[in-house]
C-alpha cells in the first residue's frame, strides 16, 4: 500500500518550467479527452441511426419480415442509448475536469510568469471581455451569442442525444 502523500505547502510554489510542464500534460489530456468523447458520440451515434434504419425499413419493406421484431429491436436500441446516456454523461465530467484543472494552472501561470495562457479563456468573464474587446464593434447581437455559446456547448448537445433516442426508441417499441 502506497504511503500517503504529504499535503502541499502554501508558500512554496512551484518552479514555472514545472507549471508549463503541468499546463502543457493538462492540455493534451483535455485535446485527447475531448478526441475521444468525439470518437466515442460518433460511435454511438452511427449505430443507433443503423438501428433506426433497420427499424424503419421493417415498415418500408412491407410484407417481408425481419428476423427480429421491431419491438426487440427497439428493447435493444433502448438499452443502447442509455449506455450511450452513460458514457456521454462520463466522459463529459472528464472534459469538463480536465478544463477545470487547465484554468487552475493558467492562474498559476499568470501569477507566475505573468502570461495569459488559453485555458484562462475557459473562465466566461475573461472569454465575454475578450470577444468584447475584438468583436463588439461588428456583431450587435453578440451577447446574445456569447450566452447562448457558453451555455449551449456543443458537448453538452452530444450529451443531450441519447435522450432523443431513448424517447424514440420508447416510442418506437410500445406506442406504434
Amino acid at each position: 500500500m502506497p504511503e500517503p502523500r504529504p499535503a502541499p505547502d502554501p508558500d512554496v510554489r512551484p518552479d514555472r518550467a514545472d507549471l508549463w510542464r503541468a499546463y502543457e500534460l493538462a492540455q493534451q489530456h483535455y485535446e485527447a479527452d475531448l478526441q475521444l468523447f468525439s470518437t466515442r458520440m460518433n460511435l454511438f451515434l452511427l449505430i443507433q441511426s443503423a438501428l433506426v434504419a433497420l427499424a424503419g425499413s421493417a415498415n418500408q419493406i412491407g410484407k417481408g419480415e425481419l428476423t427480429a421484431s421491431r419491438g426487440a429491436v427497439a428493447c435493444f436500441g433502448l438499452a443502447l442509448a442509455v449506455g450511450w446516456l452513460l458514457v456521454a454523461g462520463s466522459s463529459y465530467l472528464w472534459v469538463k475536469t480536465w478544463r477545470a484543472h487547465m484554468v487552475q494552472l493558467a492562474d498559476d501561470l499568470d501569477k507566475s510568469a505573468h502570461v495569459e495562457v488559453s485555458g484562462r479563456i475557459f473562465d466566461r468573464g475573461r472569454r465575454r471581455d475578450g470577444f468584447k474587446r475584438a468583436y463588439r464593434r461588428h456583431h450587435r447581437l453578440w451577447d446574445q451569442l456569447e450566452y447562448f455559446s457558453w451555455f449551449i456547448r456543443p458537448t453538452l448537445v452530444t450529451c443531450c442525444l441519447p435522450v432523443i433516442f431513448i424517447v424514440g426508441w420508447i416510442y418506437l417499441g410500445w406506442f406504434i
